[in-house]
């Protein structure tokens, strides 16, 4: 399944990180909202950052359940582009990458 909004962050970029957003946006409708951000890692000339959004329904009123993008963005000394990123759909999608994390990484919660 291709997401049909969320293919457009392949322009994300900013020149300062704190700049970088989920937010979109066309001939001024508000096509996706960013919930929150956060940074999980930044070194060199990578960041690693954590988005929760949710896309505009098809109805034009209405916003879909969030999701989460897991992005990778790298500096090339003007602009932090995006470079790859990772969607989590749902809870289920979550909750197994959760319980891989806990087992693999040996995370106590």
């Amino acid at each position: 399944m291709r997401d049909t909004v969320i293919r457009k962050t392949s322009g994300m970029m900013a020149r300062l990180a704190s700049d970088l957003t989920a937010n979109f946006e066309v001939m001024g409708q508000k096509l996706r909202e960013q919930i929150a951000k956060v940074t999980i890692s930044k070194g060199g000339p990578w960041i690693s950052i954590a988005f929760l959004f949710r896309d505009l329904k098809d109805d034009g009123k209405t916003y879909n359940k969030p999701k989460m993008m897991l992005a990778n963005f790298k500096s090339d000394n003007a602009f932090f582009k995006r470079y790859n990123y990772f969607l989590i759909r749902d809870k289920e999608e979550a909750q197994k990458i959760y319980n891989l994390i806990k087992e693999w990484f040996d995370v106590e919660d």
